[in-house]
């Protein structure tokens, strides 16, 4: 499957069949599909926290508007941004210049730029939305070509996932990813705009 289809084939599926479980190596490869999505400076701000265990799923349910395709997933991805993560980038790009990787002015100037931009917590956070976004979209697409139905999901409250899931304050909970097999049918796609409808060349007009 190639790109353009699995962009014109995915389908935000509300029902998973709750039978398919995923093992660990497909956990990671679909997590290691999904880094390749682009952030700031290459950051990366996202962390995954992949969620099998049926308990833990039924405690995220009752959180998540109830809604059936948390226990229905066999994997249940939150997708973290994380608050601090120029904090370890900056660690990493001064051991790639002392390493000879990098041209030390080159790490320098990277790191001042990014702390500056990411130690003010309103764009650590807007980065951490858009990398998240990116990385949840390149997930799906993941899961699409490797025959697995996916659902993007906001309706959760991240307080509660932060006390069942057990992750620092640093972090927050921006997008929840079921990936499991199809359940009911799923029905048809829903249509999109036009594009003469959202698009402008060069300009003007909205």
């Amino acid at each position: 499957m190639n790109v353009a289809d699995a962009l014109r084939n995915r389908l935000s599926h509300a029902s998973l069949d709750g039978v398919a479980t995923m093992d660990l190596a497909e956990v990671h490869e679909l997590v290691r599909l999904a880094q390749q999505a682009p952030s700031s400076f290459n950051i990366q701000f996202t962390r995954y926290i992949a969620v099998t265990d049926p308990e833990l799923k039924t405690r995220l349910r009752e959180v998540s508007i109830n809604q059936a395709k948390i226990t229905g997933a066999a994997t249940v991805f939150v997708l973290l941004g994380d608050l601090e993560a120029h904090v370890p980038y900056a660690e990493r790009m001064r051991g790639a210049a002392a390493a000879g990787h990098v041209p030390q002015a080159t790490a320098d100037y990277l790191v001042n730029a990014a702390t500056q931009s990411y130690s003010v917590p309103a764009r650590a956070r807007e980065e951490s939305a858009r990398s998240v976004g990116l990385s949840g979209m390149a997930l799906m697409l993941a899961a699409e070509e490797r025959g697995w139905a996916s659902c993007p999901m906001i309706g959760f409250d991240p307080n509660a996932y932060r006390t069942i899931l057990g992750y620092d304050e640093r972090y927050v909970a921006l997008m929840v990813v079921a990936v499991g097999k199809p359940g009911a049918a799923a029905g048809a796609r829903k249509p999109r705009l036009p594009v003469e409808a959202v698009l402008r060349v060069n300009g003007g007009g909205f």
